[in-house]
């Protein structure tokens, strides 16, 4: 009962307040668009409390316990992926200026307690025939500040470099 009271209470300083700003507005260029805001505002104090109400009583039930997950750890590791995503589109942009086109490349990244990158490292596959091109590789990953490790796969020439 006593949450009904308060509703009954917002709606009543709502209406109130709306009535006030109306006397104010009569003569305004921009009646219709003040006379919109305050529509939305009595809305608002009509909707915004009932959603409380219901808010409460799936906590009663239970509901909201699934929710409170790891929310910042989960929005941490997608803000990690985007990053190394571009990061990834980056590297690529650069060495296809250079015609050259890696197998793979994957960047493995960090973000430390003060929401920096802590750590930046990218691993570049090149095929055999591309072998004399790993030297450009690292110089172009080094040119954007990137610790690179190139690997040359096929035949006995495979390994990192």
């Amino acid at each position: 009962m006593d949450e009904f009271m308060k509703w009954a209470t917002g709606i009543c300083v709502s209406s109130a307040v709306v009535c006030i700003v109306e006397m104010f507005i009569s003569d305004m260029v921009l009646e219709k668009t003040v006379r919109y805001v305050l529509g939305v505002f009595m809305l608002c104090s009509v909707i915004v409390p009932l959603g409380n109400v219901i808010g409460d009583f799936s906590a009663d039930i239970g509901n909201v316990g699934e929710f409170s997950g790891d929310i910042p750890e989960e929005i941490s590791q997608q803000r990690i992926e985007y990053l190394q995503s571009e990061i990834k589109g980056l590297i690529e942009n650069k060495l296809a200026e250079e015609n050259i086109f890696p197998v793979e490349t994957s960047v493995c990244m960090d973000i430390d307690e003060s929401n920096r990158i802590s750590m930046i490292r990218a691993d570049i596959i090149l095929e055999r025939k591309d072998i004399y091109r790993v030297k450009r590789v690292k110089e172009v990953t080094g040119e954007l500040g990137i610790e690179s490790n190139v690997r040359v796969i096929g035949g006995k020439y495979e390994g990192y470099s």
